[in-house]
């Protein structure tokens, strides 16, 4: 991150004024595949670790859709919401404690995974139209649910929300007044009492510039990690694939 920021002010250091839009409103849409493993517990007791993959049977992408909003031009607020919703069925290999029940070999399980992301943030943009970018800070708000029933043993669920910090940098290089291409990471390492978690988003893409109108597309990639240590509950997750967008700006 900091050989990011670096590379940035750099860059910058030989611009002239800023040239970006005051008001910007995207809307994309992530086409988005799950990986990774978590386990639930409850009063202390551990839950199974469990693979997304192997043992409850995700693997196909899912459609994200995702909004984003920036007003201003030197210094930009901007605010950011998405969510996802998926659900699998399988057959598990072992016994699995998930929360307060323990489903048994060989069960048919199903699973479902909700979870919505809010995000605001400010912004430093500085650069020309041919190159522009900066760093930027801000505060998400994660809330992720979790389910598991079956037949033989019956239902449960899990939530968890919590909230953190994060900062980042964005860079956007336009070669031809028509085309672009860009690049933002963004992440932080939280630790508040019994919660722990750490997360980084990153993103590419190129896109078509029309006067007011942009489109293209991309691939996200996000990691989350975290635990609380109170229930308790752990989850590594990856999730990653292309995305497409469009917009307009004034």
């Amino acid at each position: 991150m900091k050989k990011v920021l670096l590379v940035f002010i750099l860059l910058v250091a030989f611009t002239a004024s800023p040239a970006h839009a005051w008001l910007e409103v995207e809307g994309s849409y992530w086409f988005m595949r799950p990986s990774g493993n978590m386990a639930i517990g409850i009063d202390g007791l551990e839950g199974t670790t469990v693979d997304l993959e192997n043992d409850l049977g995700y693997g196909s992408r899912i459609g994200v859709p995702d909004a984003r909003i920036i007003i201003g031009k030197y210094v930009e607020i901007g605010a950011e919401f998405f969510k996802f919703s998926m659900s699998a069925n399988n057959a598990i290999h072992r016994d699995v404690r998930f929360h307060d029940l323990v489903f048994p070999v060989d069960a048919d399980v199903s699973t479902a995974l909700d979870a919505t992301f809010a995000r605001g943030f400010a912004r430093i943009n500085l650069g020309t139209e041919a190159l522009h970018g900066g760093i930027l800070g801000g505060g998400q708000y994660m809330d992720f649910s979790a389910k598991a029933s079956s037949s033989l043993i019956g239902s449960t669920e899990k939530d968890v929300k919590t909230g953190m910090p994060y900062v980042g940098a964005f860079l956007e290089l336009s070669p031809v007044d028509w085309l672009a291409v860009r690049g933002s990471i963004c992440g932080f390492k939280w630790d508040f009492g019994e919660i722990t978690a750490k997360f980084v988003d990153a993103e590419v893409g190129a896109m078509i510039k029309l006067d007011w109108f942009f489109a293209g597309g991309g691939y996200r990639y996000v990691a989350i990690n975290g635990e609380d240590s109170t229930y308790p509950v752990t989850a590594d997750l990856k999730l990653s694939g292309p995305t497409v967008f469009a917009g307009v700006n004034w």
